[in-house]
């Protein structure tokens, strides 16, 4: 029985078309700090300048259309992108996209645009924040708040937990939105400017990487709500399908199981 993987000649032509570009464009000689800690400012720049070039083409999502951003690449095209992205064995180029699908869900015509093209071409940054330190993974008990103040929403509140190594455009939030209605039926989510006004990033040094966290008292504009007040609870989950096991943009386990084998290797 043969259990070689077999390309065809129009995956060959991609592959090594794409192993050119990659040559050419992909940045090499990178300072990354060990466990896995913030990126310095100079190598987030190169970075994002590659991740600009991915976007460029159409590869930071490569099977979504183009009209969004992405190449349209068929699914075994596709896979050959992503073997030899692995194959590059770079940190992450901070495209952190798990948001998006529950975006093309829930937000309005103008939210989409507004959030989505510019993710795909590699010029923004979104951290995920849901999680607390008093709360765990227990999303319904969310404790940070979303006060409605006319034309602005109040945000009060800290996250925890956040691993990202760059720094964040946009913060996809978690908050409770009306203290008296029941848990899961109280939540909203908001895409927040991270350079506003009232917001605090704090990395914590541990024995083994890092955690940042995040320091909310801040005022934003109601149409950075996605959905209604107290549609939070279905969003989050959408957001979590994606980064539990639905497939938008997320590398395969594979790369994981490769670098643990890969570290074993050097250790022998």
């Amino acid at each position: 029985m043969d259990f070689e993987i077999h390309y065809t000649e129009e995956q060959d032509a991609f592959r090594a078309n794409l192993r050119s570009w990659l040559q050419d464009n992909a940045p090499k000689n990178l300072d990354i700090p060990l466990d896995n800690m913030p990126l310095g400012r100079k190598t987030q720049d190169i970075l994002k300048d590659f991740r600009c070039k991915l976007g460029a083409m159409g590869w930071l999502a490569p099977s979504w259309p183009k009209e969004w951003g992405g190449a349209e690449l068929s699914p075994s095209l596709e896979e050959v992108f992503r073997e030899e992205f692995r194959a590059l064995n770079l940190p992450s180029i901070g495209n952190d996209q798990r948001w998006l699908q529950a975006m093309m869900i829930w937000g309005t015509p103008e939210q989409k645009q507004r959030y989505v093209p510019p993710a795909l071409r590699g010029e923004t940054i979104t951290w995920q924040l849901f999680v607390e330190a008093e709360t765990g993974n227990d999303l319904a008990a969310t404790k940070t708040q979303a006060i409605r103040d006319g034309n602005y929403w109040h945000i009060r509140g800290k996250k925890d937990f956040i691993s990202g190594r760059f720094d964040p455009d946009y913060l996809w939030t978690l908050a409770m939105t009306d203290v008296t209605r029941p848990p899961e039926l109280n939540l909203g989510v908001f895409m927040i400017d991270a350079h506003l006004p009232g917001i605090t990033i704090k990395t914590q040094h541990l024995l083994l990487g890092k955690e940042r966290h995040v320091y909310l008292d801040v005022q934003v504009p109601t149409d950075c709500l996605l959905g209604d007040p107290f549609q939070g609870w279905e969003i989050t989950q959408t957001t979590l399908g994606t980064e539990r096991g639905d497939r938008m943009y997320r590398s395969s386990e594979e790369a994981t199981i490769q670098s643990v084998l890969q570290y074993l290797r050097d250790r022998v």
